[in-house]
């Protein structure tokens, strides 16, 4: 499958002792090879990624960082990887998974060893982000879809408590506006992003010719035409949290990666966003919604209780915009209300009439089945006639 859920980048960090040692042994490895850049950020960061080969590896020294535990101030290293390519696949579009990493560490190991001893291995270095993806291929899982028009109903979904929809400032349109082909949400420990990757890659092509990268292949632009990504990019806190909960569960490991970028756990991470953000439900017309609705044998008030729902998501044109209308009790009435409606999977945002299409199935519960249908060709195919005869032979 084209479809693939994981995480795409993580990012390590590491106290550093010999700061000054290590720049000069960056300059030096520079020097030799002439395949990385060092240059400062705005934040007077020292940046040091490779060039003009991205390998998936970039480092940056942040200098004097309070650490309040220590009660002062410590120079650290961050490196953020890209597992896919570290491992050596030039792949902008599938999802890395726990088994990219042996390869993508020993890479790590093997680069950091050539540069500095500073730099040491992979094992010394603590997580503090990760970011979990699933990436949808609609042609694959639900047919021929303009992923304009998908990222359109996603566009409409709710947004929980705590989290607000990153926008900024448009000189043109004198107003705050979103990405373009994104659904971004932030957070101070969690940020949820869906977008469409070819406008994602669209973007990056031309910032990597920008700073004299070489562009993204159109192959791979092709590629990801019909790729919707949706993100959960845990930032430090989070990344912390689900650290101490590993620690708790036995892995005393620094990084505590075999635990944190366990497919059961990326599994859990993205359904629970998912879930709770875009919904449980398909995606139908009012008019298939409320039919749906009718269907069932609920009395007079509950069936309009349901579908008064349904037609202010619709006239608000988004979850989100519709519990603004309520606060207090009446608020988590209609919280309940949205509950229900998926517990009958039906997502409270429903298509547009002008689309012609009455119906579209939930992305996640496709991609689940079709994994599971995969999972189960597989097995079979595993199991020689013996062994199946075996396992079907009758006491």
């Amino acid at each position: 499958m084209r479809s693939s859920l994981g995480f795409h980048t993580m990012k390590l960090s590491m106290y550093l002792i010999k700061t000054d040692q290590l720049l000069e042994d960056f300059k030096k490895y520079s020097k030799q090879t002439r395949s990385i850049q060092i240059y400062p950020d705005k934040n007077g960061d020292t940046i040091i990624r490779f060039f003009p080969k991205d390998n998936g590896i970039k480092w940056s020294i942040c200098h004097n960082v309070w650490i309040n535990k220590m009660n002062g101030s410590v120079d650290i290293i961050n490196v953020t990887i890209n597992p896919k390519i570290l491992s050596g696949t030039t792949d902008y579009i599938t999802a890395a998974t726990y088994h990219d990493l042996n390869v993508a560490i020993t890479n790590f190991n093997s680069i950091s060893k050539q540069i500095s001893p500073l730099l040491n291995t992979f094992d010394f270095y603590t997580l503090n982000r990760i970011d979990y993806c699933i990436n949808f291929d609609l042609n694959e899982l639900i047919g021929e879809y303009d992923p304009e028009l998908i990222m359109n109903l996603i566009g409409r979904s709710d947004i929980p408590r705590y989290y607000k929809k990153w926008s900024k400032y448009d000189n043109i349109a004198h107003r705050q506006k979103s990405k373009p082909g994104s659904f971004y949400l932030i957070n101070e420990s969690v940020n949820v992003n869906c977008y469409s990757k070819y406008m994602q890659l669209q973007a990056r092509s031309q910032e990597n010719m920008e700073r004299g990268y070489p562009p993204i292949s159109q192959e791979i632009m092709d590629g990801a035409r019909s790729i919707i990504r949706f993100e959960i990019q845990c930032k430090y806190h989070k990344t912390y949290a689900l650290s101490n909960m590993a620690q708790k569960s036995g892995n005393l490991d620094c990084n505590k990666y075999k635990s944190l970028l366990a497919p059961d756990k990326c599994n859990q991470i993205i359904e629970y966003y998912f879930n709770r953000i875009i919904g449980k439900g398909d995606w139908y017309t009012l008019h298939e919604a409320i039919q749906i609705i009718k269907s069932h044998g609920y009395n007079s008030q509950h069936k309009k209780r349901l579908i008064d729902a349904l037609q202010l998501v619709s006239q608000c044109r988004s979850v989100a915009k519709a519990k603004t209308f309520y606060q207090g009790n009446e608020l988590e009435s209609f919280k309940r209300t949205l509950k229900e409606l998926s517990i009958l999977e039906i997502n409270p945002v429903t298509i547009p009439r002008e689309w012609d299409t009455k119906h579209i199935p939930n992305l996640l519960r496709v991609y689940n089945s079709k994994m599971y249908d995969e999972w189960s060709m597989s097995f079979c195919q595993l199991l020689t006639s013996k062994e199946l005869r075996q396992l079907y032979k009758k006491p």
